[in-house]
């Protein structure tokens, strides 16, 4: 007992640190164990993944999926990035001076008066000018019978949009020096270019069309090269200093009866053209043929 007593603090602290280790040996057990799963299941899963991407190289000519991944994320960008010029070069933007920006919050009195100075302004403008055949009096002088009562804020932003149009389409005739602007006549083109697979409809509710078009029938006389250099006028997207006033050349017919025993060499065309509006916002038709393909493909290795 008296050795107990000696050296009892001695065997008290020996118990002690027996038990601690007892405990930490279980604890280092079941961590040991721990990590010989997760080396095991590491060592498996990178397995699993070289075997992917052994198989997407094969897949991919030599290329692994995230190398094939990347290139289309490249593709995406350029593509994303041609179709925002193309967006920005394909509308025809209505001039300042033919809207009602800069008196939106006045009431539709103000808006009328805007429109009926506009269209007086342009009815001066070409009543003189010798290519312009139709009489500028004349309700459908400028390809649209505008209603003189009664008129709204939505009519009046139409009527001007469309007095732009074919005011910038007489200027075209002008600078190109075809002799004779015989007919401007707007026309209901979207069911057509629908048709044509142009997304000239809702693609989701409550949104604007992709594209809106109005369409504009001009009739021309003139020789080969005024009607050339009128094309390319129509086409170009800056016009009078302004950018984005580019017209579509939907399609055009050339006549010419006296052929046989020409009088004159000038040719009659009738070519329609679009003004189009791009709304970028709105949600572009889904491509059915690009989906049946990407249902189609075989499963990327990667998902599990």
């Amino acid at each position: 007992m008296k050795i107990l007593k000696t050296h009892a603090r001695f065997i008290i602290v020996t118990i002690v640190l027996v038990v601690v280790l007892y405990i930490a040996h279980g604890e280092l057990s079941d961590i040991s164990e721990g990590l010989d799963a997760k080396r095991t299941q590491a060592k498996t899963l990178l397995s699993k993944n070289y075997r992917a991407l052994y198989a997407d190289a094969g897949k991919y000519n030599g290329s692994p999926a995230t190398v094939h991944g990347r290139k289309l994320q490249d593709k995406t960008m350029v593509a994303n990035a041609v179709t925002e010029e193309v967006n920005d070069r394909m509308g025809f933007e209505t001039s300042p001076a033919f809207t009602l920006d800069d008196i939106a919050g006045r009431g539709t009195a103000e808006h009328v008066a805007r429109w009926q100075e506009r269209q007086l302004e342009v009815q001066q403008e070409f009543q003189f000018q010798r290519y312009f055949g139709p009489s500028v009096r004349d309700d459908k002088a400028f390809g649209f019978a505008p209603q003189t009562e009664n008129l709204t804020t939505v009519q009046v932003k139409d009527y001007l949009r469309k007095l732009d149009i074919a005011r910038g389409v007489a200027k075209c005739v002008e600078r190109a020096g075809v002799q004779q602007l015989n007919k401007l006549d707007f026309k209901s083109v979207s069911e057509e270019l629908f048709q044509r697979g142009v997304p000239t409809r809702a693609s989701a509710q409550g949104e604007e069309p992709y594209f809106t078009g109005e369409g504009l029938e001009i009739r021309v006389q003139g020789d080969e090269q005024s009607l050339y250099n009128f094309l390319i006028e129509l086409q170009s997207p800056e016009k009078e200093g302004l950018r984005r006033r580019y017209l579509a050349v939907e399609k055009f017919e050339l006549t010419k009866p006296d052929l046989l025993n020409p009088q004159d060499n000038l040719i009659t065309a009738t070519i329609t053209v679009i003004a189009y509006r791009v709304n970028p916002e709105s949600t572009y038709p889904p491509d059915k043929d690009a989906a049946a393909k990407t249902t189609s493909t075989p499963r990327n290795p990667y998902r599990r």
